[in-house]
Parts: C-alpha cells; structure tokens; sequence
C-alpha cells in the first residue's frame, strides 16, 4: 500500500474500533461471548483485515508488514483481547505461504482471507518451557510431548496443548505442531498439521481466565486420536519450528503493535483525566509533576513505535536474518515495556478511580502484563538478542 492508502486504512480500522468493538466490550471486564466475538471478526472481514496479509490471488488484501502493525495497533489501543486474536487469525497463514502446497493454499487461504476460518496455533503444552527453543544444544528429550504417528496414508494425532491456546473454543480450524520423530530434538523433528475443530478427537477445555486479555479466548486443547490425512501436514515432516520462526515474524510485529496501541491508550487517558481533573483551583496536568509524567508517556509511545514500524520496515524489505533476529523481538520487549510503563502512570495519575474495575486504567495494565506470557518472555527474548548480535 501507499502511505496514503496506509492511512486510510488505519482511519478505517480507527473508527471500525470506536464503532464496533469498543460498544461490544463487557462492562466490568467480563468475558466476551463467543457470539460477539463471531460477529466483530465479521466485521473485521468487511474490511479485509484477516486476509490482509494474504496475496490476491487467494483473496487477500496483498498487504505488508506494515500495513499489519497499523491495524494491530489501532484496534489494540481499544481491545488488545480482541486485537491479538485477529492478529493471530492473519499472521499464521505464513506458515501455508512459506511452505504449503498449490491445493492447501487455493483450499484454505481464501476462506481465511473472507473472515469464514478463525484460526487457532496450537503450539505451546503445559509441561513444555517455550524457552526450549533457544536451547543451543538441544537433546532428543526436548521438545513437544504432542505426537502425530504416520497411520497408513495419513496421521493419528495424541497429546495436549495448553490453556492459554489463542482462540481454542472459538476457531473453525487449527494449526497443531506435533513431534513425528522421538529420536531427534524437538527443533529437527516437528511438523505442522491443518486441523478443522470438528475433527473427532479434537475438543477443547473450559475458556481459562487470564490477567488481562479477558475478551480474547484462551483453552486447553486436547487430542486423542485425531486422524488427518498426510496431505494435512503443512510443510517438511520436522521443519514446523523453523518455518515458525521464519515464515511467521508478522505474529511478533503484530502483537507488537497491539502492546503500542495499550501504551497509546494509556496515554491518551491520562492526558484526558489530567486535563479534566481539577486540584488546588487548577487542572493536574498544570501541575509540574504530572506534567513531567505525561511528557514521559508521549515518549515512550512514540519510541516505541517508531521501533515496531522499523521491524516491519526490515520484514518489508527482506533484511538480513541476523538483523531480523535484533529488531523484531526488540520491537516486541519495547512494545510491552511501554505499555507496562504508561499503563502504571495511567493508574497513578487516575488516582483511587486507576485501580477501580471497568474504569479503564486497570484493564489496561493487566492486558499490559499479559504481553510477556505471549510468545516469549522478556528474558528469553533478550537472550535471543544478544545471540544475534555481531561480535564487534
């Protein structure tokens, strides 16, 4: 897209966001039901958003990267629940891009891209450390418990995913990593299958309540003798991993942009509380203390911005691995650290109505918190860093 058409889109998404999504948030914070859940990515489809990464030819938008941290921030800076689904729904489709067949692409992209399949990445288990990744001396004993078994023509499926599962209850198809070989690390030896939820077998646990994200939806998965056929299997048998890493940085950059839009949101309600909210004859943001606070969270939402469209600037125009591997989980750690720092100035600033419930600035500190249980914690992300970096 154009920069113009860039900008029309994110107003687009802007008011799709006040319109649509911010009406539909429970009061107090309770669950999104599934039904408003459905009906919102229906909406969202109206505008292209789950096929907007997705080429034409199958139905897409044909969008960048960049174009992906400007959705994902708009609509984060009103529902990071609702923001980090969708985003997850238009990013896994890389995998199918990068390594699925003719048939798997023309059968399942177009779906996708017309809001009709919400996915779900099956991918983490409970007893399973997502750190296991960065191991760099990984034993056959690392790895997903999961198995998938070649059975005949096709795969027979057994184990267990975690229950923070993004959109398990609600997702029409899911992508379920398994380990196809016992004798080889987990990074040489797991593959990606296409999985339909209606798949026998397949069922998921009830919707587990986390900190913050409560508008999203977030189970358990369990498999128990899930038959697929051999043409399920996206990709090699045992590249699943690095396919993840490689064919997928879009979810990093993407759940980046939903944390830029929680640090956004933040700021832009203090700016409006301090503003309105009087003390001493004045309002508090005349007072040189807040005002100090306010001008650090402007900052802050703007660094961190300006990294996150970097990275997607990198991924745009095809950088270097090694430079994708600084920039992209750097992007994610600003991201988060800025919503973290700005969501508890927010509830400072807001006084004893920033830790009231459904009043705003508590919601967006818990969905700020959550950004390190999602893909990596800030620790491991920097350990990754520093591996990428150049000696000198």
């Amino acid at each position: 897209m154009s920069g113009e058409e860039r900008a029309a889109l994110r107003e687009a998404v802007a008011g799709f966001a006040r319109r649509r999504v911010a009406p539909a948030l429970p009061a107090g914070d309770a669950e999104m039901a599934a039904h408003t859940h459905r009906v919102l990515l229906k909406g969202a489809a109206g505008l292209g958003l789950p096929g907007l990464l997705i080429p034409e030819r199958y139905g897409g938008g044909g969008g960048t990267q960049l174009d992906n941290v400007a959705v994902a921030e708009e609509l984060g800076a009103v529902d990071a629940g609702f923001a980090a689904g969708l985003n997850l729904t238009m990013t896994v489709p890389g995998l199918i891009l990068a390594a699925g067949t003719a048939e798997q692409r023309t059968s399942w992209l177009p779906s996708i891209a017309a809001g009709e399949t919400v996915l779900a990445g099956a991918m983490n288990e409970p007893d399973v450390a997502g750190s296991e990744l960065f191991d760099p001396a990984p034993g056959a004993e690392s790895g997903y418990r999961t198995r998938a078994r070649r059975d005949g023509d096709g795969y027979v499926i057994d184990g267990a995913k975690a229950q923070w599962v993004t959109n398990a209850g609600v997702a029409d198809a899911y992508v379920v990593f398994a380990r196809t070989a016992t004798g080889r690390p987990g990074v040489e030896s797991t593959s990606a299958f296409w999985v339909p939820a209606a798949t026998a077998g397949l069922t998921c646990g009830p919707r587990s309540r986390l900190l913050g994200l409560r508008t999203g939806f977030h189970a358990e998965v369990f498999l128990d003798g899930v038959r697929v056929p051999a043409a399920a299997r996206i990709g090699p048998e045992g590249e699943a991993l690095r396919l993840l890493m490689t064919a997928t940085p879009g979810m990093a950059v993407g759940l980046a942009a939903v944390f830029v839009g929680v640090a956004r949101a933040a700021e832009e309600l203090a700016r409006a509380h301090t503003a309105e909210r009087r003390s001493w004859g004045r309002p508090l943001r005349d007072h040189q203390a807040v005002a100090l606070e306010l001008a650090d969270m402007a900052i802050t939402v703007r660094s961190a911005r300006l990294l996150v469209r970097e990275a997607a600037t990198a991924l745009d125009e095809g950088a270097a691995p090694d430079e994708l591997a600084v920039l992209v989980p750097a992007a994610k750690t600003r991201a988060v650290d800025a919503a973290i720092d700005c969501a508890q100035r927010a509830v400072r600033l807001h006084g004893a109505t920033g830790v009231t419930t459904g009043a705003g600035p508590e919601r967006l500190l818990r969905d700020a918190w959550t950004g390190y249980s999602c893909d990596f914690t800030r620790e491991m992300l920097h350990l990754g860093i520093s591996r990428a970096l150049p000696a000198r």
